[in-house]
């Protein structure tokens, strides 16, 4: 049986020493948890927010489908994550 993975939060955030600074991965890997929240914001039609590591982001529609375009649509954010 292989080695459990690694914990990501339990390395070191040194430059040099971090994992993303060594030519490899560890053999038996590195876990990793992330969990997100959305919610619909009341009385708004496509208005909502998500919330990931006490960071908040809001989300809206354009209005040719009912939106107020006070911020990106949920599509922008997908195309911003793999940007990045």
């Amino acid at each position: 049986m292989a080695d459990k993975p690694l914990n990501f939060l339990d390395q070191s955030t040194k430059p040099g020493e971090r994992i993303t600074d060594k030519p490899e991965l560890p053999p038996q890997g590195v876990a990793m948890h992330m969990a997100a929240e959305m919610e619909s914001i009341e009385g708004e039609v496509h208005l909502k927010v998500g919330r990931a590591r006490g960071f908040e982001v809001f989300s809206d529609e354009p209005p040719h489908i009912g939106g107020s375009n006070r911020y990106p649509p949920p599509m922008s954010y997908l195309a911003l994550g793999i940007g990045f």
